[in-house]
């Protein structure tokens, strides 16, 4: 009796899964080196966001914060920054989208390479499902991967 009611629910269960898309999948974080040192980039970076009219809300060190409680790691500083004439329309259209606003941008030393990393507005906006805004989440990425190159000399 189970054999013959599976064997009846399988087209049902068949049918129940879901459609794979084969849209292309935005790559979500964008990635740079950087060829100067480590502190100069982040001061370098901050400056250079200021000068764009981007609010830097933070400047989390982490490496600073575990030295503080006696443990030690390789630099690595986070830049929480936005512009709310931009972002807000975002946030607008799905307000669950403001947890991940204002953006990070990650500045870390691997070895002896500076990197520095920020995830891509439009990856956030695909997971929030903007539909209507997404050309102001793809501008903002282009103005960011513009002023990163600018400041590292890229």
């Amino acid at each position: 009796m189970k054999l013959l009611f599976t064997f009846l629910l399988f087209p049902f269960l068949a049918a129940a899964q879901p459609k794979i898309s084969c849209k292309e999948v935005i790559k979500p974080y964008e990635d740079f080196q950087s060829p100067l040192a480590f502190e100069e980039t982040v001061v370098a970076l901050q400056k250079t966001l200021n000068s764009k009219g981007i609010t830097v809300f933070a400047t989390i060190e982490h490496h600073k914060a575990a030295e503080a409680v006696g443990e030690s790691m390789s630099p690595a500083t986070v830049l929480i920054v936005g512009n709310p004439k931009v972002g807000t329309a975002l946030m607008q259209e799905n307000p669950l989208l403001a947890i991940e606003l204002p953006l990070k941008i990650l500045i870390y030393e691997e070895g002896k390479t500076v990197n520095i990393r920020y995830e891509k507005v439009a990856a956030i906006a695909e997971k929030y499902h903007i539909k209507q805004n997404f050309s102001t989440a793809e501008r903002i990425d282009a103005a960011m991967q513009q002023l990163i190159k600018s400041t590292i000399g890229n």
